[in-house]
């Protein structure tokens, strides 16, 4: 495949399929040593409903610049393990609490805590050792082993731990959130490394690749603007379609190959418009 050649656009639900398929399988290869309760529970967290809109991310970056796929999905996939994980986490009473998560019972609902903090852990553990054991050329080895850290670090007190402790502080304090820096720290880290996953392994010069971080940084926050105008956390859709604009600004660097990755700005108006124009 030719980078950055326009093609006909990939449905979204394709990739998504793709995605699935692959963590399913990953799942049933590596997840059954881990005991039979907790192996239900990392599938069950992974494999309900899920939008997939991060490894979706990681597929359609890596098309753009014609990189292998198999790779990639691998990268992609850790990438979604490593949000599913963050998520049981989140759930749990001693954090947000929350009973209920993609229209059914939280894990530790279903499974209870224990085994949900040991799903979770089996699901990081996962994410961390599935992109080293996956086939590539050995000249990409490297490149490997860096987007692995890059994933760790991701998770570290730095990244996401850091982001669920400011969140716990503000809610302890009772006072009002500081949602951006929440974002940045809960939403942001999981696109830039979705963006990176799709990047892995393609040839690209730096001042691409700096757009694609800046602008896997950008699709973050006007993901999680997103799920507030559709929570009622957030009325005015106006920081949020400048967002969009400034994203399809960013993107338009690379013209009519890119097709592919607007259509996922498309995708967030559109879950966005359909909610106000049932609201009306």
């Amino acid at each position: 495949m030719n980078p950055l050649t326009a093609r006909q656009p990939v449905a979204i639900a394709t990739d998504r399929s793709e995605i699935n398929r692959y963590l399913e399988t990953l799942l049933c290869v590596h997840g059954q040593a881990a005991g039979q309760s907790v192996f239900q529970a990392m599938r069950y967290a992974v494999l309900g409903s899920a939008q997939r809109i991060r490894p979706v991310l990681s597929l359609r970056i890596a098309r753009l610049f014609g990189a292998p796929q198999q790779i990639t999905l691998a990268a992609a996939g850790a990438v979604e393990l490593l949000h599913c994980a963050s998520l049981i986490i989140d759930d749990l009473p001693c954090m947000d609490d929350s009973p209920f998560r993609r229209n059914r019972a939280s894990v530790h609902i279903e499974f209870g805590e224990s085994t949900a903090i040991l799903a979770a852990f089996a699901l990081v553990a996962l994410a961390a050792r599935s992109v080293l054991e996956a086939e590539c050329p050995r000249e990409d080895r490297e490149r490997v082993i860096e987007f692995q850290l890059a994933l760790l670090r991701t998770l570290d007190c730095c990244g996401l731990i850091a982001g669920q402790a400011m969140d716990l502080e503000s809610a302890a304090a009772h006072g009002p959130r500081a949602d951006a820096g929440i974002s940045n720290l809960k939403t942001v880290p999981l696109f830039t490394l979705a963006v990176q996953a799709g990047s892995l392994v393609a040839i690209h010069n730096d001042d691409s690749r700096a757009l694609l971080s800046g602008f896997g940084r950008e699709f973050g926050l006007a993901f999680q603007m997103s799920d507030d105008l559709l929570d009622g956390e957030e009325e005015d859709a106006r920081p949020f379609n400048e967002k969009l604009s400034l994203l399809r600004a960013l993107i338009a660097h690379f013209g009519p190959a890119a097709r592919d990755i607007e259509s996922l700005i498309d995708y967030l108006n559109d879950r966005v418009s359909s909610r106000q124009q049932s609201c009306q």
